[in-house]
């Protein structure tokens, strides 16, 4: 009986079928893999691209802010009446404020390879020549808009703009937007800044705004000196409680006819904008700092308040309280500098204050074994006026569309 033969797969049909599927797998992991490193170097580059667009230009943006603020501080001339910086390599020292001074400040850096960085601060410039260049440079050029803000002085409110560039160099021959250069973003960034005016009501250690509501009692004590008066307030308003013995000054006590003690009389700005301004703005007395940072404008909103030998009043600059406060006995509080209390105001001793007081509100001081003491140093005022004076940023940056 004949049987079926079978039939064996040779040892070659067995090596053609493992090629294949060998061939099979590469090609597959090798097209994930190429798909994945395809889909990692788009996602590597979308990312460079927002953070071009989305951060690296507004830094750069934010940068010639910095600058342009700079530039007013450092200017001789205050308040400044123009926004001018200038090139002039033949100088002595160079005058080196910017490249393009037709623009207005101009930088331009490196950030690596052929990716560079620029920011731009127009001027005002109405004659210029070139009617394309002036239409862009009213819309983004520096004003002075003090009159805007009902300030009375030129130069004292300035309203900033600053555009940042992140740009491909390919040939610094030509613009930085002109090909084969190419400009990968751009972002505009503006701010005001301000000169704070800082004034006191009189020339005196404490200025309150009613004298009869004025009690120094024992061991309290202001001395004025010989170059201001220990008190001053407006006439009309009744006499402080303040024996010569414990009140001492070039007078002592003196009236005014026109006395404004309110934010803008003493500041030069609205309550609003001195919390724009601020160093520091405290809204719970827990977070005071001792000391404050070194000649800062601190704002204490938090209501009335009470202070003690853990949280005390010390170190120097300038101080404002929205509300009532009361240095409690035992405080310890070391102060120079000045302190206006919108408010009524309680000293107890040991406390010690150099520069002046304004009160709107009563004061009222009192010793014990030590002494509450009030002292006018117009030192610490002129450098107060002299640091916090100057130009300071009193606008939250905000970003405008780039129109061009």
């Amino acid at each position: 009986m004949d049987h079926p033969r079978q039939v064996t797969p040779s040892r070659r049909d067995e090596q053609g079928l493992a090629l294949i599927l060998a061939l099979l797998f590469t090609i597959i992991v090798s097209g994930l893999t190429l798909s994945g490193s395809l889909y990692l170097k788009a996602h590597i580059q979308k990312n460079r691209t927002s953070f071009a667009s989305k951060s690296q230009a507004l830094q750069v943006a934010k940068s010639g802010l910095a600058e342009a603020l700079n530039w007013m501080r450092r200017q001789t001339s205050q308040p400044v009446l123009a926004f001018e910086p200038r090139l002039d390599t033949g100088a002595s020292p160079q005058i080196l404020d910017t490249i393009e001074p037709d623009i207005g400040l101009v930088r331009e850096f490196k950030i690596t390879g052929k990716i560079w960085a620029r920011y731009e601060v127009w001027k005002e410039w109405e004659g210029d020549t070139d009617p394309d260049r002036l239409a862009w440079r009213r819309q983004y050029q520096c004003q002075d808009v003090s009159a805007a803000r009902s300030d009375s002085s030129a130069g004292t409110v300035w309203r900033l703009r600053s555009i940042g560039y992140i740009y491909e160099l390919a040939d610094p021959n030509v613009a930085f937007d002109t090909s084969p250069n190419r400009v990968v973003s751009s972002q505009v960034a503006v701010n005001e800044v301000r000169r704070m005016v800082i004034g006191l009501p009189g020339t005196a250690a404490l200025n309150v705004d009613t004298g009869s509501t004025c009690v120094i009692n024992t061991n309290g004590r202001i001395r004025g000196g010989t170059t201001a008066a220990g008190v001053y307030y407006p006439a009309s308003t009744g006499s402080p409680t303040a024996p010569a013995s414990r009140v001492s000054g070039a007078p002592a006590v003196a009236t005014a006819v026109a006395y404004d003690g309110g934010y803008e009389a003493v500041f030069g700005v609205t309550w609003d904008e001195l919390v724009a301004t601020a160093t520091l703005v405290v809204d719970d007395v827990a977070n005071l700092p001792t000391p404050i940072p070194d000649l800062a404008l601190v704002v204490i909103d938090a209501g009335n308040i009470s202070l003690d030998s853990t949280h005390r009043l010390q170190g120097a600059g300038i101080v404002i309280v929205r509300g009532n406060l009361t240095l409690t006995t035992g405080n310890a509080s070391n102060f120079s500098g000045m302190l206006y209390v919108d408010g009524n105001l309680e000293l107890r001793s040991p406390c010690e204050i150099n520069g002046a007081i304004v009160c709107t509100g009563s004061v009222q001081m009192q010793g014990s074994s030590a002494f509450a003491t009030l002292n006018y140093d117009g030192t610490i005022l002129n450098t107060l006026m002299n640091e916090l004076g100057n130009y300071r940023t009193s606008h939250a940056t905000y970003l405008p569309r780039l129109g061009r």
